[in-house]
């Protein structure tokens, strides 16, 4: 496994343990995700940080100001759904390959748990 242990965080998904990271960059997000036994196939994503605009105000002058104060953060939700999707698309996450990089995820997993009727 390729992930420093720093920072790592641990989800079971089919019975399999997996440590994921998630560091900012400039402009997305990364998230990278192994399984902690042995020395398999590290898989990679990206996100958008979705910056959420809570307010816009005017001031005296005339300046208009944003305020931004929400973004994406990657959840054990999310991890799954990038496992689950790495699953379907050929990962290989128990056998030594080279890294497997899904790209922008952001149109390919649901953000939230809402239920849709």
């Amino acid at each position: 496994m390729a992930l420093p242990k720093k920072g790592l965080r641990k989800i079971t998904i089919y019975d399999k343990v997996y440590g994921w990271s998630a560091t900012g960059n400039d402009g997305w997000i990364s998230l990278s995700i192994a399984l902690l036994e042995g020395n398999g196939q590290l898989l990679t994503a990206q996100f958008d940080y979705h910056h959420k605009e809570i307010s816009i105000h005017t001031t005296a002058d005339g300046t208009t100001i944003t305020d931004v104060q929400r973004q994406l953060i990657i959840t054990p939700h999310i991890v799954k759904q990038v496992i689950e999707y790495a699953l379907q698309q050929g990962w290989t996450p128990a056998e030594k390959k080279p890294q497997m990089n899904l790209g922008d995820m952001d149109d390919k997993i649901k953000w939230t748990h809402e239920k849709i009727d």
